[in-house]
């Protein structure tokens, strides 16, 4: 298809009731359109990663806005 382009979005969920229960941490953080998983165990082991659209829906603050990047 001549033309044609591909449009990547990612969005972090809220956890569910087993990671709540379980007293899981987010490990992703966002900023623009970069989304950056953290290695909680290696912090130089870190991954980013670009696309075209960032949504943050998680419930724990501080790591992004609650808006659309």
């Amino acid at each position: 298809m001549a033309g044609a382009s591909v449009k990547v979005a990612v969005r972090v969920r809220p956890f569910n009731s087993r990671e709540i229960g379980r007293e899981s941490k987010c490990i992703i953080q966002m900023s623009g359109n970069t989304t950056t998983i953290i290695n909680p165990k290696q912090a130089k082991d870190n991954k980013s990663f670009n696309f075209d659209y960032s949504y943050w829906s998680h419930t724990t603050a501080g790591h992004a806005s609650n808006t659309m990047y």
